[in-house]
Order: C-alpha cells, then structure tokens, then sequence
C-alpha cells in the first residue's frame, strides 16, 4: 500500500512541475513575442522617420540629395520596412500602413531607375527588378489591407490611384527581363517574362485595368529566344507552344526549335520533327525537305526513298520529292522509272536545268550499258539490232540535253559533252562539231 501512495504521490508530483514548466514557457514565448513587436513597431517608426526626413530635404530643395544617395535612402528604409513586415510581428490593422510605406521607398527607385534606363544611362539592373518585385507586392498588399473609407474624407481615390500603379507596373517587367537579359542573367530574365505572362493573373484586382504593351504570345516569344540564346533547352519547350502564337516570328521560332535537337545532338527527334513539318504543309517546306532528304540519303537509299514517298503521299507536286525519288532510282539503274519523275519536276518547273539533265542521262546511262554489250553478242543480226537500239536511246537523249542546254545556256560545260557524244553516234557530225568547238 505503501508503495501505491508513493507512486500517486510521484505522479502528482511530476505533473506539477509539468505545469509549472508549461507556464513558464509560455510566459517566456509571451515576452518574446512582445519584444518582438515592441521592435518591429521601432523599426516601423524608424522606417517613417527616414522617410520623412529625405521626403523633407527633398520638398525643401529637390538638389538637397543626388540620385544615388535617394537610392541608398530608400534601400536602407526599404531594408528596415521589409524586416519589420516579413517578422509577421506588425498587427494587422497596421498592415496597410507599413505596405504603403515600403511602397514609398520601392517606388521612389523604380522611378530613378526608369529614368536612367530611358536617358540610356548606366544602372543597376539587379536592383530594379529586385525592387519591382517589392514594389508591386507591396502595392497588392496595400490594397489587401487598407480598408476602404468613403465620403470626402474616404481614401477611395487614393485606393485606385495605388490600384492604376499596380495596373502600369507589369511592363516594367518585361523591361526587367529585356535588362537581365542583355546583362547576360538569363535565368532572372526568364523570371521576369514569367511574372509579366502571368502578371493579371497574380494581381486578379487589376486584371480589367493592366493592359500590357505586348501580347502574352510575344512575351513567350522573347523569352524562348533567350532561352535559346543561353542553351536552357528545357525552358525553350516550356514557351514553345505559346510563342509559335506570335505569328510575326513563328516561322523563326520553328527553325530555332527544330536547330536546338542537333545543338543537343539528338538527330533522331530532329529528323522526326522536321519531317512532321514538311508533311504538314510540303509547298511550304521544300528547303526542310531537302535538308531531311539529304539526311535520309546518308541513312540509306531505301530511308531517302521512303521520306520521298511520304511527302509524294500528301502532295504529288513538291519539286524536291520528286527529285528526291528520283535520283534514288537513277542510282539504282531503274532508268526509266526515274526518268517519271524527272519528267513530273520539268512539268512542275519547266526552266529546271537538272532535271533536264538527269533525264537525259536516263537515256544516256541506257545506250551506253547496252553499247557495252555489244562486242560480247557473237550473233551479229542481234548485234545490230542493238546497236540500233543504242543509237536511239542516244537519239532519244538528244531532246532532253537541249532542253538541259536551254536552261543554262552560257554553261555549256554542263551539256556539251554528252551533246557531242549523242550527235556522234547518230550520226549528226556537224552538230557533234559544234558541241567540240563550245568545250575548247
């Protein structure tokens, strides 16, 4: 029994001293707290009487201080202000009344700052977009916690008027991100388009008011490029989308994205994306086209083949793919085949010197693989009966060259050969003897 009355004696005991801790801790946490608003309340105070000092000096002659010291003035009070707001110790019913002191200091700068910006005088970049982002925090924060009041003595103009400042100041960040930019702090840049993109949004009081002076989409665009500029590739896909929207510089935004897969080495996505573009719109596209060709043909013949066909698939008439398809099958001894296409590009391009060309060669390449024959037949009716069907297929070179001719006629180092092989053989020797005298 004994020992029960011991241990109730010791709890009670323990429990106590347990309350005797927890009042003591809460007397300690309670004085701390004071203290704690006792010197935000001086920093306050401290803040106001910076403020109205400079403000004075200022009113009293506007030479009283330079720019650099209004500067210093404002970061210090600034600094001060800040501290006392972010210690969460001010009251709230004074809120509004420390966010509109900040905002005298934050704004005070802002404006020196634009000032040097727009006289095309050195500043410091960091400092505007730092304090920008102060002042219009401190200026939505103003709105949240001053209450309005109405009537003569009411302070419902002086609300809209903060409210048409918090309204103007989103170009300011796009000027911000121009700044950081050109100063080479890409990712800053990148922050300041972001907040300018999404400045209605952040500040939904104002959004009927904030008219920024470029659209959203031109935004992305910048900071794509910027992006770009900086090999950030993962930021270039965040604005992707929304910049291609800017139509004044979509076409550059694609090329940009497309040339980005082979800055990362990453061949394969970019043979895949530049393709859906060329087959999106072909006629538009025939350079990509022929970059993707020349990339399918070191792929293999079959790879340049089937890229040719696909983009034949959508749309028939694309000089480039027929070309393509065509020089495939040259290379593969399908003369005649090739020579279709050949035939569709002169359709398609009537003055187009290579395809005249090729097809001439079509027939060319076949009269000589059959003249080469020719010594090996030992029945001599059928040998001459192909070297009958070697000179016409020379015969029947002969129109394609001239054309081939007239399509670059100043070059005949282009067409006079095969010209003069091809009159030889028919047996038009003075012709052959022109084409002699244009390769002298």
């Amino acid at each position: 029994m004994k020992k029960v009355i011991l241990s109730l004696v010791l709890i009670m005991g323990v429990g106590t001293m347990s309350a005797q801790v927890d009042k003591a801790a809460a007397k300690a946490a309670a004085a701390a707290q004071k203290a704690a608003q006792k010197e935000a309340k001086a920093q306050m105070a401290e803040a106001q009487k910076m403020f109205d000092t400079m403000d004075a000096a200022l009113k009293q002659n506007a030479a009283a201080l330079t720019d650099d010291q209004v500067i210093e003035e404002c970061k210090k009070g600034g600094d001060l202000i800040q501290k006392a707001i972010k210690s969460g110790m001010i009251d709230e019913k004074k809120l509004g009344e420390a966010y509109k002191l900040s905002n005298e200091f934050s704004m005070r700068i802002n404006n020196l700052l634009l000032a040097y910006a727009s006289n095309h005088a050195a500043f410091d970049t960091v400092l505007f977009y730092n304090n920008l982002k102060t002042m219009t925090d401190g200026l939505h924060n103003e709105l949240k916690y001053t209450k309005e009041v109405k009537g003569e003595t009411g302070n419902i103009k002086y609300l809209e008027s903060r409210k048409a400042n918090l309204a103007s100041s989103g170009d300011y960040f796009i000027y911000a991100a121009q700044f950081e930019n050109e100063c080479h702090r890409v990712q800053n840049a990148l922050d300041a388009y972001e907040l300018a993109m999404n400045y209605k949004k952040n500040y939904p009081e104002i959004a009927d008011m904030c008219k920024l002076r470029i659209p959203e989409e031109q935004i992305a665009y910048y900071a794509f490029h910027a992006a770009h500029d900086a090999g950030m590739f993962d930021a270039m896909d965040k604005y992707y989308e929304t910049a291609l929207k800017f139509e004044d510089g979509a076409l550059g935004t694609k090329q940009v994205k497309l040339q980005s897969y082979l800055e990362k080495g990453d061949t394969a996505t970019w043979a895949k994306n530049v393709e859906d573009v060329c087959l999106s719109a072909p006629k538009e596209n025939e350079d990509l086209i022929q970059i993707l060709l020349n990339y399918y043909q070191k792929k293999g013949p079959d790879q340049m083949e089937g890229f040719a066909d696909r983009v034949l698939g959508v749309d028939k008439d694309v000089l480039i793919a027929n070309y393509g398809k065509a020089f495939v099958l040259f290379q593969a001894k399908k003369y005649e085949e090739a020579l279709k296409y050949y035939e569709r590009c002169t359709e398609i391009k009537p003055n187009y010197y290579d395809a005249w060309y090729q097809a001439g060669l079509c027939k060319f390449s076949q009269a000589m693989e059959k003249n080469s024959t020719i010594s090996s037949i030992k029945d001599q009716k059928k040998a001459k009966a192909t070297l009958e069907e070697t000179k016409n297929l020379f015969g029947e070179a002969i129109p394609y060259f001239e054309k081939a001719r007239e399509s670059a006629p100043d070059e005949p180092n282009k067409w006079a050969f095969e010209l003069k092989q091809c009159y030889s053989v028919t047996g038009q020797s003075a012709k052959a003897a022109e084409m002699d005298k244009l390769l002298d």
